[in-house]
């Protein structure tokens, strides 16, 4: 909801809000709109991550999530409270996405917050901070009324990270640092990438650019999707069926028409993908400096611990607090001989890096708010997580696995690149629909990296732990001597069908 559609606002206080604040619709759990605040890179100071958690408190029922845009989502937003809530976050310098999902036709797309490496001027094995261009982007972007009509929503990413942790192969327009021939540090151009609806990985565009190249690129992309992007359905707007109708040769020509200047060939040798999150406590570039990653599994916080989680930050010398695209939050600037102070302070909230693995690897969506699945994704997530730990135990601690869970087919929880890939459905059971799950394995490795494989539909949601546990049993098992996309990619789809399916339903009985 556009606060300019609200009646309730006097006419002066809606036009200070209109192009940079809106409330997003939900259908399930009592809530009728959300709040996504957009956090660019999902950098926060303390102050501010407690200014969020009093929103939360105040009219969000004390929830929050974290998003894997690095975003802060609240729920149970009434619409008279808007403007007083819009006015809290222009003051501590916050805007929300615009939003479209109301409008039943191709319209009021927007650019998203643009996702980047949350270690982004830390991590040592960085090729490039490329924090002051997601900066430099969100600033042009935000609340820009020429590109506030795109056909369908656009997401960006921009990263130096060594692990892609951005997933840069299902963005719209991604911009991936590499080191060139020359020794010099470039980012690579890839178009074209979604995990919604008729799914594709990005493609090269087969450029490099510099870093005071991306801004103008990035216009002048965004601009070519709007004017040329379809508007004929939603299901087709988005700027993947742009990139197919086009193909990268006519819009890479037809980008460089409009910059008015060509762009540096490069080819990239594979395409980069995601292979993990930023784990645990790790040295800094920074002498006598680390940072440290919780795990928030599922991004779900309460706003009291988000309070405890800004004091502790500002007690030990963290201003800054930095959310991930896997749903958890990091501490930065950590002095190494505070650090075991900050973990007790840590695990007495509840968040301990003795975590295993999985426990920041895990994704889900907030499917339970959006009316778009029967089920409870994040809840199934954890209760998963918490069975797999308790199974497994310490031979799954350094296992670096992905298990993602989205609602519905639109992915958003990116379960089609992930290790398992599980997709909300339904199934009838005994006369009566309940909710299940379709299962996706991943089969390539990175240098031949594809979408995932559809090895079983209709997983009854309630066995749907037990399912996971024997593909990752049989991984063991099998000793573990690959790794876990490589050992699925050496079975057929008819072998994998039989090692999710055992025993399931004797498993059940057991652990009822």
């Amino acid at each position: 909801m556009n606060p300019k559609e609200n009646k309730l606002f006097p006419t002066d206080d809606v036009e200070r809000f209109v192009n940079r604040y809106a409330l997003g619709r939900d259908k399930c759990e009592g809530s009728s709109h959300f709040l996504r605040i957009k956090i660019p890179n999902g950098r926060l100071t303390a102050e501010q991550f407690k200014a969020i958690a009093d929103l939360s408190e105040r009219y969000g029922r004390g929830y929050a999530e974290i998003t894997d845009r690095q975003n802060l989502q609240l729920h149970w937003i009434e619409s008279e409270d808007a403007l007083k809530i819009f006015s809290k976050l222009e003051a501590i310098g916050f805007s929300t996405d615009h939003g479209g999902q109301g409008y039943p036709t191709a319209q009021h797309g927007d650019v998203r917050a643009i996702v980047g490496c949350p270690a982004a001027g830390l991590d040592r094995s960085e090729l490039a901070d490329a924090s002051p261009i997601v900066k430099e982007l969100d600033g042009f972007f935000d609340g820009n009324r020429d590109f506030l009509d795109l056909p369908r929503k656009f997401k960006i990413s921009v990263s130096g990270c060594h692990l892609n942790c951005v997933s840069p192969e299902i963005h719209d327009l991604s911009f991936v640092a590499v080191k060139q021939s020359t020794g010099k540090i470039g980012f690579a151009v890839l178009v074209g990438g979604t995990v919604a609806a008729a799914p594709q990985l990005a493609r090269p565009l087969n450029v490099v650019a510099k870093p005071e190249e991306i801004l103008d690129i990035t216009k002048c992309a965004v601009e070519i999707f709007r004017d040329f992007g379809s508007r004929e359905s939603k299901a087709k707007a988005r700027f993947r069926w742009l990139v197919d109708a086009w193909g990268t040769e006519k819009l890479r020509r037809t980008l460089e028409e409009k910059m008015g200047r060509t762009l540096e060939t490069y080819r990239l040798k594979d395409l980069p993908t995601c292979i993990g999150e930023h784990v645990g406590v790790q040295p800094q570039k920074q002498d006598g400096y680390s940072y440290i990653s919780i795990p928030v599994l599922c991004g779900v916080l309460s706003s009291g611990k988000m309070a405890k989680l800004a004091q502790i930050a500002q007690e030990h010398g963290s201003e800054e607090l930095r959310l991930t695209p896997f749903q958890n939050i990091i501490f930065s600037n950590i002095q190494n001989k505070s650090v075991n102070n900050v973990l007790r302070s840590l695990k007495e909230t509840g968040y301990s890096t003795a975590s295993v693995h999985l426990n920041w690897t895990t994704l889900a969506c907030a499917g339970n708010f959006c009316g778009k699945t029967l089920d409870h994704p994040k809840k199934r997530a954890s209760e998963s997580t918490s069975y797999l730990t308790s199974r497994f135990k310490e031979a799954l601690k350094n296992e670096k696995l992905r298990i993602n869970f989205s609602g519905c087919p639109n992915g958003c929880a990116r379960h089609l690149i992930a290790d398992i890939g599980l997709q909300g459905t339904q199934l009838t059971s005994e006369g009566k629909t309940v909710p299940a799950y379709n299962v996706y394995v991943r089969g390539n490795g990175c240098s031949n990296p594809a979408l995932g494989r559809l090895i079983q539909r209709g997983v009854n949601a309630e066995k749907t732990k037990f399912a996971v546990a024997n593909l990752i049993d049989a991984y063991l098992k099998n000793g573990a001597k690959a790794s876990f996309n490589e050992f699925c990619s050496g079975k057929t789809v008819e072998e994998l069908q039989t090692i999710l399916n055992l025993n399931l339903g004797e498993m059940e009985k057991s652990a009822s």
